[in-house]
């Protein structure tokens, strides 16, 4: 079950009521349907949210800190769904496609857009994991423009009538270990360390990953035990938190919950994120340069770790 903005809203709903029955009325369900898709709501995020007592629920930590992370979401959903977008047309908005992998940048840079340029810019996007396809989609005018990333020594090829720039040149991945992980409390790992560990790997096409920790591994001098294919974050957390698997994890990736994010000594692993655009888009690429560099600088000090990598890499 994939996590949507209904189910976010389920939460917030049971806690602000304190009660599954109670909610179930305000959401119009029926008490045991909404007892069940709570259920599979905590099952997908791997622990208990809420505690049942006598009288009703309340939130376990766990609970209180989804919670906090949900209320931003709905209200910044709550904002979109308030934009006057016929207004904004009638103005002259103009309209910007912008594409970029699954993840938390491509919905960090549109903030920054929308921030510095409200009312301005009418914007659409779409994510994908292939960067072949994202860069087919700017080369064909779907897309104005996409945010790319690869790994390196694999870097995809640019199309033709595409230019291209480099924005963040190097990034980590780092590992992901369960809090009481024996190499947990070590600031860097060395993936050696990891011969004998059981892997996790993300299956969706070319940003799984797999080719490169087998790359990276077997200079390292051993082969990783790949155990499971897992493509969303939410689960591969709760293998991780369980202590029996290990997995890349990107540098931003906060810690929590049972897992901590630590780097890998030497970054075998690295990869880079860089701007794809083309002469039609209606944007200056240099504005979406900056956009794209202030959301990934908010995201930096998410992990300690890779806040303490990012201060040694980029000390001014």
């Amino acid at each position: 079950m994939e996590l949507e903005i209904r189910h976010l809203r389920v939460l917030v709903a049971v806690a602000e009521h304190g009660s599954v029955t109670k909610a179930a009325v305000a959401l119009g369900q029926s008490q045991p349907s909404l007892s069940a898709q709570l259920g599979r709501i905590e099952r997908n995020l791997g622990s208990p949210l809420f505690e049942r007592t006598r009288t009703g629920v309340v939130p376990t930590e766990r609970g209180r800190a989804v919670l906090a992370k949900a209320r931003l979401v709905l209200a910044d959903m709550d904002e979109l769904r308030s934009l006057d977008v016929a207004s904004y047309a009638a103005a002259g908005a103009i309209e910007l496609r912008l594409g970029g992998m699954t993840g938390p940048l491509l919905p960090a840079v549109i903030h920054q857009l929308s921030r510095t340029r409200p009312g301005e810019l009418t914007l659409r996007t779409h994510s994908e994991t292939s960067m072949p396809a994202l860069l087919r989609r700017v080369q064909d005018g779907q897309l104005d423009a996409a945010f790319i990333v690869d790994f390196h020594d694999y870097e995809t090829p640019t199309p033709p009538g595409v230019q291209r720039e480099v924005l963040i040149p190097v990034e980590p991945i780092f590992i992901g270990l369960a809090d009481h992980h024996p190499l947990a409390a070590q600031a860097v790992v060395n993936l050696s360390d990891l011969a004998d560990e059981q892997w996790l790997i993300d299956p969706t096409d070319d940003l799984s990953g797999t080719p490169y920790l087998r790359k990276a591994c077997r200079e390292a001098g051993f082969e990783p035990q790949i155990a499971h294919e897992v493509s969303d974050s939410a689960t591969a957390r709760a293998y991780v938190s369980s202590g029996r698997y290990v997995g890349m994890f990107m540098a931003m990736a906060p810690e929590g919950f049972g897992v901590v994010v630590r780097p890998l000594a030497g970054d075998p692993i690295v990869q880079r994120y860089s701007l794809a655009w083309t002469e039609r888009c209606p944007v200056d690429p240099a504005e979406l340069r900056k956009a794209a560099l202030d959301a990934y600088l908010g995201f930096v000090d998410r992990n300690p770790s890779f806040y303490r990598w990012w201060t040694e890499h980029h000390p001014s």
